[in-house]
C-alpha cells in the first residue's frame, strides 16, 4: 500500500520555510544573487524555494542559516 505523493510534501509548511528565507534576506541586505552564489545554487532555485514552489534539504537549511547568520531554528518560527 502506498502513500500518495501529496502526503509526503506540507504545502502551508513549504510555503513558510519560503516566506521566512525571503524576509531574513531582505533583512539581512543580501540579494537572491548574492545567496545563490554563497549556497552555490542556481538563482531560479532560490525565487522557487521563496515561492514555496519547492521544498529544500535540510542540509540547505543549515547552509542558508549560516550564510545568513542565523539559527536555523528562525526559518521555522511564525508570527
Amino acid at each position: 500500500m502506498g502513500v500518495a505523493k501529496s502526503y509526503y510534501r506540507n504545502e502551508a509548511g513549504v510555503k513558510a520555510f519560503g516566506k521566512r528565507l525571503y524576509e531574513i534576506r531582505k533583512k539581512k541586505g543580501i540579494t537572491q544573487e548574492a545567496l545563490a552564489y554563497a549556497t552555490d545554487l542556481h538563482l531560479s532555485q532560490i525565487g522557487r524555494i521563496e515561492r514555496g514552489e519547492v521544498s529544500t534539504s535540510i542540509s540547505f537549511v543549515y547552509l542558508f542559516a549560516e550564510v545568513l547568520q542565523v539559527e536555523p531554528k528562525e526559518f521555522f518560527e511564525t508570527d
